[in-house]
C-alpha cells in the first residue's frame, strides 16, 4: 500500500549518511546482473528473490541472519560495470527522494578476487557516485569499511581509504558481527586512517552493550556512531556524546529487522532526540530493509509521533553530520534554512544552532 506522504516531507531536502552499497541494489539489477554474468540465485524472478532478500519476510531477527541476506545482493558484484551500475542506481533512487547528501559504504576487501583487484572496485564505484552527481542534484562520498571478523583485511582497506582521500573517499568504517569483536581491537589497523585526519564512523551498540560505543569513541576517535541502540545503557556516555556532537546515525527498520530494537515503540530514538544529541535518519539496506529516508521519517511520524519540526530538525542533523567540506555544508545549511523559513511556521524552527 502507498503511503500517503505530505508534500512538505516528499520535498525537504533529506541525507542518507548511513547506507550500504550491497544492501541497497534493486532487486531487478541483481537479476540482470546475475544472468549477464552466470551467478546462481536463490530465485531466478522477482518475487521470489524478494523473498530471500527483503527482511521483512524472514521469521528470524538476528544481525548474522540480516547480513547473509545481504550477502545474496552482493553476490553480483563480480565486475567493474556491476560496481558502477549499482553505485549510479543508487545515486538515481536517493535523488528521488531528494536526498541531497548521500554518503554509500561498502567493504571493498570482500570483492577482492583474481581479475578484480581493489583499485578497479574503488574506481568503478566512485565513477559511479561521481557520475550520479554530475547528473542528479545531490552531493556524493564513499565510507570505506573495515570488517571485524578480519583485522588484516580492516587494515588493508584502511590503506585504501587514505590513497583514495581526497578522490571521493570522505570518511572510514567499521563493519560486520559486533560481538566479539570490540573496537580496541582496531586500533592499530585504523591508524592511517587518523593519521590522515580521515574522519571515522563505527557500527556500534547495535548487537552490543555500551561498552562497544565506549572504546569506538576512546580508540578509534569515532566522530559518528551507526545504529547506537546500547547508548541509553549509559547516562555518561550519552551526555558526552550530546556535548562533543558526536552523531547517531539512526536506521529505524534495520533495527527492528535484527531485533536491536523489539518495536517501533521501544526504539531509543525518541529519548535521543528529546535529550538532544544529534541523532540523524538513515536507510542502512535500502533493499533488504525494503526502505527509503522518506519511509523513515514516515515511521517516526506515524509510530513515534514525531511533528513537522522535529523532523525538520533531525534532516538538519543529518547536514551537519556529514562528512564533508565546512564551506560547502555551510552552504548546504544555508540552503535548507531558506527552504524551512518557507515551508515552516517561525516558531516551529530549529532554535539550536551548534554545528
Amino acid at each position: 500500500m502507498a503511503l500517503d506522504i505530505p508534500d512538505w516531507l516528499h520535498h525537504m531536502p533529506k541525507t542518507d549518511l548511513h547506507c550500504h552499497l550491497g544492501g541497497s541494489i534493486r532487486p531487478q539489477t541483481i537479476l540482470e546482473l546475475a544472468s549477464q554474468n552466470g551467478i546462481k540465485l536463490p530465485a531466478d524472478n522477482i518475487d521470489g528473490l524478494r523473498q530471500h532478500i527483503v527482511y521483512k519476510n524472514r521469521p528470524r531477527k538476528s544481525l548474522a541472519d540480516y547480513l547473509d541476506a545481504i550477502k545474496i545482493c552482493e553476490s553480483v558484484l563480480t565486475t567493474p560495470d556491476a560496481f558502477y551500475r549499482a553505485a549510479y542506481e543508487l545515486c538515481q533512487d536517493a535523488a528521488a527522494e531528494n536526498v541531497e547528501i548521500l554518503e554509500v559504504r561498502f567493504g571493498p576487501t570482500n570483492y577482492e578476487r583474481p581479475g578484480l583487484p581493489l583499485y578497479t572496485i574503488m574506481e568503478s564505484v566512485l565513477a559511479g557516485l561521481e557520475a550520479g552527481s554530475r547528473d542528479y542534484p545531490l552531493h556524493t562520498g564513499l565510507i570505506v569499511c573495515g570488517i571485524r571478523t578480519d583485522i588484516q583485511k580492516t587494515a588493508e582497506a584502511a590503506e585504501l581509504a587514505v590513497n583514495y582521500q581526497g578522490s571521493g573517499v570522505v570518511g572510514f568504517d567499521i563493519a560486520g558481527k559486533e560481538n566479539g569483536y570490540r573496537p580496541h581491537l582496531f586500533e592499530k589497523a585504523v591508524k592511517p586512517v587518523l593519521h590522515n585526519f580521515l574522519p571515522i564512523t563505527v557500527h556500534a551498540g547495535e548487537e552490543d552493550s555500551v561498552a562497544s560505543i565506549a572504546e569506538a569513541l576512546i580508540y578509534l576517535n569515532a566522530r559518528r556512531i551507526g545504529h547506537g541502540v546500547s547508548l541509553r545503557e549509559s547516562p555518561k556516555a550519552l551526555e558526552y556524546m550530546d556535548n562533543a556532537r558526536i552523531a547517531i546515525e539512526s536506521c529505524i527498520t534495520s533495527n527492528i529487522d535484527t531485533g536491536s530494537v523489539q518495536t517501533l515503540s521501544t526504539h531509543p530514538i525518541r529519548t535521543y532526540y528529546q535529550d538532544g544529541l544529534r541523532v540523524c535518519i538513515n536507510t542502512d539496506n535500502r533493499t533488504i530493509s525494503d526502505t527509503t529516508v522518506t519511509k523513515e521519517y514516515m515511521l517516526l511520524i506515524e509510530h513515534l509521533g514525531f511533528q513537522q519540526k522535529d523532523i525538520y530538525t533531525l534532516a538538519k542533523h543529518g547536514i551537519k553530520a556529514a562528512f564533508m567540506e565546512s564551506k560547502r555544508q555551510r552552504s548546504l545549511l544555508n540552503t535548507f534554512d531558506t527552504w524551512a523559513r518557507a515551508t515552516l511556521e517561525p516558531e516551529q524552527l530549529e532554535r539550536d544552532n551548534r554545528l
